[in-house]
C-alpha cells in the first residue's frame, strides 16, 4: 500500500472565490483582466502579472484585510482535512496566490496548522510589496513550481493526489498520481487526455474518497 499526500490549490478550490479576482474587482480598474489574459495564454509569469495588477490597486491595509475577512473557505474543507488526517494522509496547500489571505482564511476556518506554500504579500505603509520565492526560470510561467512541489513529494516515495481548478495547477496536474479538477483545469485535462475526477466543491472530493481507495494510482 502506498503512502499518500494530498495537495490542494487555494483560489477557486479551497476558497470558492478566486481571491485575486475579489481584490482586483474591489480595488482596481478592469484593465486587470487584460493582464490576466496575458498570463492565461502563458505570455507572462505570475510575478509580472501580479506586479502589474497590484500597481492598479488603491487600498490601505485595514480595508484590504476587511475585504479578505468577508470571504470563507469551502465549508466542507474542514471535514475533508479531518478525514484525510484520520487516515494518515498528509495534507498541504500550494497556492500561486498570496500568504496574506491564504493563512488568514485557513486560520479563520480552524485550520491554522495546515502547512501552505504561496507567494508573499506585505504592506509597507500604503505600499504593497510582493515576493515570489518559488518562481524559477524554465518552469511554466503559470505556477510551474507546483509541478516541482509534486515531484519533490513523489521523490520521498509518496503518491500525490492533487486538487485544483486553474492554469496555475496544470504542471501539478500533469505530475500527480491522482487528480481532482474543475473549471479551466478540467478543460485542459480533457484537451490533454489527463485522467481526472471532476468536482464542484470539497464535498465531492470527500464523497469520492469515502467510496474509493487511494491505495492505487489513477
Amino acid at each position: 500500500m502506498f503512502t499518500w499526500s494530498f495537495m490542494f490549490d487555494f483560489d477557486g478550490t479551497i476558497s470558492p472565490a478566486d481571491m485575486g479576482h475579489v481584490i482586483f474587482n474591489a480595488f482596481a480598474d478592469q484593465s486587470w483582466r487584460d493582464i490576466d489574459e496575458e498570463w492565461i495564454q502563458g505570455h507572462i509569469p505570475t510575478s509580472e502579472r501580479a506586479r502589474r495588477q497590484f500597481e492598479l490597486v488603491q487600498v490601505g491595509e485595514h480595508e484590504f484585510l476587511a475585504l479578505i475577512d468577508q470571504h470563507k473557505v469551502d465549508p466542507d474543507f474542514f471535514a475533508l482535512v479531518a478525514f484525510l488526517r484520520e487516515n494518515g494522509i498528509e495534507v498541504q496547500v500550494v497556492s500561486d496566490g498570496f500568504d496574506v489571505y491564504v493563512g488568514r482564511m485557513l486560520n479563520a476556518a480552524g485550520l491554522g496548522d495546515l502547512p501552505f506554500t504561496s507567494n508573499v504579500l506585505r504592506f509597507r505603509g500604503d505600499e504593497i510589496v510582493l515576493e515570489f520565492p518559488h518562481e524559477r526560470a524554465g518552469h511554466d510561467p503559470r505556477g510551474g513550481w507546483k509541478g516541482e512541489a509534486v515531484r519533490n513529494v513523489q521523490a520521498t516515495g509518496c503518491k500525490v493526489a492533487y486538487v485544483g481548478d486553474g492554469m496555475s495547477d496544470l504542471s501539478a496536474a500533469r505530475a500527480a498520481d491522482l487528480l481532482f479538477a474543475c473549471g479551466r483545469l478540467a478543460q485542459c485535462c480533457e484537451q490533454e487526455g489527463l485522467p481526472h475526477h471532476v468536482f464542484a466543491g470539497m464535498r465531492d472530493v470527500h464523497d469520492w474518497l469515502q467510496v474509493n481507495t487511494v491505495a492505487t494510482s489513477r
